[in-house]
């Protein structure tokens, strides 16, 4: 049986505290240590936590290894940009 798990947060809210994630504490220092996430004062930013979600989705949804879902993540940010950029420059001829 697959087990999705999705972090719901405040719209309104910069950051989250790490207590009210369902993450293994030793995962969210990892992924702090590689520079992942940011965490301060035991949150967690807003911007920090849809990347959370897209690793944790594919660790969980696909069983990708931990490093494999934060390369993968890193680069569905970067398509995301490139995506971004064509779009402009089509809008600019």
């Amino acid at each position: 049986m697959m087990k999705l798990v999705k972090i719901i947060h405040p719209v309104d809210e910069n950051w989250l505290p790490v207590s009210r994630l369902s993450i293994h504490p030793g995962i969210l220092d990892m992924l702090e240590e590689l520079g992942v996430i940011e965490v301060a004062n035991e949150q967690v930013e807003q911007k920090s936590l849809q990347r959370l979600n897209k690793i944790i989705r594919l660790r969980e949804a696909l069983g990708i290894n931990l490093n494999g879902a934060i390369l993968i993540t890193d680069l569905l940010d970067r398509v995301a940009e490139l995506e971004d950029e064509v779009r402009r420059l089509k809008e600019m001829r």
